[in-house]
C-alpha cells in the first residue's frame, strides 16, 4: 500500500500539538460533557512533560549511531488518547535524534487508513508506521509497547479479576517507570529487522 498521500498531509509534531490545543479549546467552548475535555487537557500536559524529560539511555545513544534512517514515520493518533500522550513525545525525540521525519495524522479523519491498521479488530492508536523510500510500509509499532499489550490481554481475559481501572493504573505506572525505554528499543528492533542501511 502506497502511503505517500498520508505522508504528504501529515502534520509536524509542533502543528499536531497546536491542533490538539485547538481541539481542547473547542471542547471547552462547546461545554459538552460527552466529549473529551479532560483527556485533551491531560494528554497535552503529559506530552509536554514527557517531551521535556525524555532522554535516550547510553546504550540507545550508541545504537542509533549505526541505525538506518532512510525512512519516514507516519503516525496515526488523536489528541485525547492516553497511550499517544506517553508514546508520541518519545517517538518524536527519538526520531529527531535519528534524523527521521515524522508525519502525524488524525485517526478519525483517516478511517480508510485506520481500517488497514486495526489491532485485533479495534481501531486502537497510536500506530507508528515506518515508511520506506518507495512510500510503502516497512514496519509498524503500536498501539503500545509489548508490556502494555500484555496488561491489556490480562484485563480482557480476566475482567472480573483485573478491572479496567487497575489496567489503566498499571499501564500508567509502567509508562512512568519505564520512561520510554521499551518504546525506543522495540522501534529500534523493528528498524534493524526491516530497514536496510
Amino acid at each position: 500500500m502506497k502511503l505517500e498521500e498520508y505522508i504528504n498531509k501529515g502534520l509536524t509534531y509542533e502543528d499536531y500539538i497546536t491542533r490538539v490545543e485547538d481541539e481542547l479549546e473547542n471542547e471547552i467552548e462547546n461545554d459538552d460533557p460527552k466529549e473529551y475535555v479532560q483527556y485533551y487537557a491531560l494528554g497535552l500536559q503529559r506530552m509536554n512533560r514527557v517531551y521535556k524529560t525524555f532522554k535516550l539511555n547510553p546504550a540507545q545513544e550508541t545504537r542509533i549511531k549505526s541505525t538506518a534512517n532512510n525512512f519516514k514515520l507516519l503516525i496515526i493518533t488523536e489528541g485525547w488518547c492516553g497511550d499517544a500522550s506517553q508514546i508520541l513525545p518519545v517517538v518524536e525525540r527519538f526520531a529527531n535524534d535519528l534524523n527521521v521525519s515524522t508525519h502525524y495524522i488524525f485517526r478519525d479523519e483517516n478511517m480508510d487508513l485506520m481500517e488497514k491498521y486495526k489491532t485485533n479488530g479495534a481501531a486502537s492508536i497510536p500506530i507508528i508506521i515506518g515508511v520506506n523510500e518507495d512510500n510503502e510500509e516497512a514496519f509498524r509499532f503500536g498501539p503500545r509497547p509489548k508490556a502494555g499489550m500484555e496488561m491489556l490481554a490480562r484485563f480482557k481475559n480476566n475482567p472480573d479479576k483485573y478491572s479496567a481501572d487497575e489496567f489503566h493504573e498499571d499501564l500508567q505506572h509502567f509508562y512512568n517507570k519505564n520512561k520510554g525505554e521499551d518504546i525506543v528499543n522495540e522501534i529500534l528492533d523493528l528498524i534493524d529487522e526491516n530497514i536496510a542501511n
